[in-house]
């Protein structure tokens, strides 16, 4: 049996981290700007973890549980849509759930069917983004462009599948080519801002190269550090909001919009960023208390079935926009305590048999 990997929670614990550090919905000047910039970068790490995991999900699972369970993914996964924009008009916006599971399902093709040697999950990096840059704006308006391909807000499939191959490439290469790569990426990225440096370069939604060499500085540095650590204390903070990364994505938005709605966005910011991280953690830690008392009633499909209707009924039956944040944060909870039960039911067969705790947590997507 493989070893368990930390490396992969703790990496997507840093992007839990910036995440809050992200998503406080304010605006800053100077030094808080530039790390507001780089938190920004959480969902590259996110998605890249992702397509590793994918990579060790692709051995044991089949196309038709996978595409199940990921279709679900995006449905629920809409309950985080409707914290951020509580009106209908998020179905149609891609957010990070969707992408997630375009990526995975896209990895897991790649690497169940075609198995590409390593160098070519770098090239196709290079390939998604390109796609965006020099040909997505020239392509006309079709049904399913606002999935694929940038235009104002989203996370869609050119350029964000890059993350998804860009890791795996920086999981299994020689490390020291993580180190090479980012200081050259560090280099273009210092060649193509001379001259000057615009904020607007670093907006993620419609992605500048500068944004994409920034992103792979953080990438690749970010993935050598970690696979260079081969040790964590078990008591690790990091780990903790890595390993129950999809819960953190729900409460700490969750608590960053009711901070918001009370008013406490007039504390400095780094005490904003502080709260948000205390209180997350304390709340993670009742929610997975209080999780113990009901993942029994998860192994059946009806409450599954009732979750899936009420993201979707929620913001159609009323336009009160703190009552969706608050049910919609409350479905969303519930699938991220017990993802885990979802997926055993979409992968569910007579001759299945449920892994070793600490393998199965080595193939954990979230």
């Amino acid at each position: 049996m493989k070893e368990y990997d930390y490396s992969l929670d703790a990496i997507k614990g840093i992007s839990c981290i910036l995440m809050i550090m992200a998503h406080i919905p304010l605006y800053f000047n100077g030094n808080e700007r530039v790390f507001q910039i780089v938190a920004g970068l959480a969902p590259v790490l996110f998605f890249a973890v992702s397509g590793v995991t994918t990579t060790l999900q692709a051995r044991r699972r089949s196309f038709r549980s996978m595409i199940s369970f990921y279709a679900l993914f995006v449905v629920i996964g809409f309950s985080y849509n409707l914290m951020w924009r509580p009106d209908i008009q998020a179905f149609k916006i891609m957010d990070v759930p969707q992408i997630i599971a375009l990526g995975v399902l896209s990895v897991y093709l790649l690497e169940k069917y075609l198995k590409p040697p390593l160098y070519l999950y770098l090239l196709l990096s290079l390939i998604a983004y390109s796609v965006h840059g020099f040909i997505g704006h020239r392509i006309p308006d079709f049904p399913l462009k606002s999935v694929l391909f940038t235009e104002t807000i989203g996370f869609t499939y050119f350029p964000w599948m890059f993350a998804f191959v860009a890791g795996i490439f920086a999981y299994r290469c020689n490390n020291r080519v993580n180190l090479i790569l980012a200081l050259c990426a560090g280099l273009l990225l210092a060649v193509v801002s001379y001259g000057g440096v615009h904020e607007t370069d670093f907006v993620k939604y419609n992605m500048s190269v500068q944004y994409l060499l920034l992103s792979l500085v953080v990438l690749f540095g970010v993935f050598y550090l970690f696979r260079r650590k081969k040790s964590y204390a078990s008591t690790n903070l990091i780990l903790y909001f890595g390993k129950h990364s999809l819960l953190f994505l729900f409460t700490h938005l969750f608590l960053i919009l009711a901070f918001d709605r009370l008013g406490l966005g007039r504390l400095y910011i780094v005490w904003m960023w502080g709260l948000a991280l205390v209180c997350t953690y304390a709340a993670m830690r009742i929610l997975l208390w209080l999780g113990r008392y009901i993942e029994h009633y998860m192994d059946h499909p009806v409450p599954w079935v009732l979750i899936v209707v009420g993201v979707v009924a929620v913001p159609l039956v009323t336009s009160n926009r703190d009552f969706i944040i608050l049910a919609e944060a409350v479905l969303g909870i519930l699938f991220s305590l017990n993802y885990k039960k979802l997926s055993s039911l979409m992968s569910a067969s007579p001759s299945s048999r449920p892994l070793p705790a600490t393998q199965e947590a080595l193939h954990d997507q979230a």
